[in-house]
C-alpha cells in the first residue's frame, strides 16, 4: 500500500493583518484534496515555530506560513534535526521576502498550484556567529525598521508601516561606524554607515535589490556603504541599482566574512528582519549550511544552479 504523504503547516497567527486563518483553511483543503495529511500548528510566541519543528515527526513538507521572522524560526528549528525536513514559505507577513523571492503570492489557491508544481531544491543558509539566517544580516542605515516597527501597525497598514517609519529614520542623522572587515581573506578597514550580508534578490520589499543571485552557490552578497552624508547614500543606492559602481560603495560575492566593530552601533543588527540579541562586537557569518526547500518550477532555474 502507498504510504500518504504527510506535510505540516506552522502559522503565524498575527501576521497578515489578522487573516492568515482563512489562507489556512484553503491550503488545509487543498492539500487533502491531492492525498496529504495535513498537520496544522499556530505559533504562541518567539521561539515557538522553532521548538515545533525540532519536535516534529518526519513531514515530507513543512509550511511556514507568516513572514521572515517565522520562516527563520522554522529555518532554525529544522537545522537542529537530525532528519531534516524540506521547507515551504508561503507569505502572510508584512515583507515575505524569501517566499516573494521564489515566486510565492498572496493569492492562496495559485500557491497551492505552485506547491504542487514544484522542485525541491538544495539552498543555501548562512550563519552570523553559528547562529543561522534565511537571507539577510546587517547594521547601520535603515536596518534598524523591520524590528522597530510596531506589530499593531504592521498589522494595520502592511508594507505602508515600513515605509512611514523609514521615511522617519532617513531624516535622522547618518552615523558611519568604523570596523575592521575581512571578506574571503582581503582586509577592507573604513567607516561604514551600512553593513549588510545577504543571500536574496529580495529585501525590504525590493525586487532584484542584486542582480545574478544564485542560491545553492556557497556564496553570499556583501554590500558595504562608506557614504558621509544623506545625499550621497541616497545617490550610491541609485547607483548600485542602475549597476553602475561608486567609490562609497561596496558590492561583491563572498564564502565568508569576519567583521570586527571598532565603534559599537548605536542600533543592534537585524537578522531576518528580526532583532540580533547579542552584545559582541565580532562577528563570523558564512554560507555553510544547505537545506531542502521547495520552490516553484518557473523560477528553479533563475535562482539555482544545477
Amino acid at each position: 500500500m502507498k504510504k500518504k504523504k504527510t506535510c505540516l503547516i506552522i502559522y503565524n497567527p498575527r501576521s497578515g493583518k489578522g487573516k492568515v486563518k482563512e489562507k489556512i483553511d484553503i491550503y488545509e483543503k487543498i492539500l487533502k484534496e491531492n492525498g496529504y495529511e495535513v498537520d496544522i500548528v499556530g505559533t504562541k510566541g518567539v521561539g515557538y515555530a522553532t521548538e515545533a519543528v525540532v519536535e516534529a515527526e518526519y513531514h515530507d513538507i513543512v509550511f511556514a506560513v507568516g513572514g521572515d521572522g517565522t520562516l527563520n524560526e522554522v529555518v532554525r528549528g529544522n537545522l537542529m534535526r537530525q532528519k531534516k525536513l524540506t521547507i515551504c514559505p508561503l507569505p502572510s507577513g508584512t515583507c515575505n521576502d524569501v517566499a516573494t523571492m521564489l515566486g510565492y503570492g498572496q493569492d492562496p489557491i495559485k500557491n497551492m498550484e505552485l506547491v504542487l508544481t514544484g522542485e525541491v531544491k538544495t539552498m543555501d543558509i548562512c550563519t552570523i556567529n553559528n547562529t543561522p539566517f534565511v537571507y539577510v544580516v546587517g547594521m547601520g542605515k535603515f536596518m534598524n525598521i523591520p524590528y522597530e516597527t510596531k506589530s499593531t501597525d504592521k498589522r494595520k497598514a502592511g508594507y505602508l508601516a515600513y515605509v512611514k517609519d523609514g521615511l522617519k529614520e532617513a531624516l535622522d542623522k547618518l552615523r558611519r561606524y568604523k570596523a575592521e572587515i575581512t571578506i574571503d581573506g582581503e582586509i577592507y578597514d573604513g567607516y561604514y554607515s551600512l553593513i549588510m550580508i545577504s543571500n536574496s534578490n529580495h529585501v525590504a520589499g525590493i525586487d532584484r535589490f542584486h542582480k545574478d543571485v544564485c542560491l545553492n552557490d556557497g556564496e553570499m552578497e556583501v554590500l558595504l556603504c562608506k557614504a558621509k552624508n544623506k545625499g550621497q547614500f541616497v545617490s550610491n543606492f541609485l547607483m548600485l541599482f542602475l549597476g553602475r559602481k561608486s567609490n562609497e560603495m561596496i558590492a561583491m560575492k563572498a564564502k565568508e566574512v569576519n567583521i570586527k566593530l571598532i565603534d559599537k552601533p548605536s542600533k543592534k543588527w537585524c537578522i531576518d528582519g528580526e532583532k540580533y540579541e547579542y552584545e559582541g562586537t565580532t562577528f563570523d557569518i558564512k554560507a555553510n549550511k544547505k537545506m531542502n526547500i521547495l520552490v516553484p518550477k518557473k523560477n528553479e532555474d533563475k535562482l539555482f544552479k544545477n
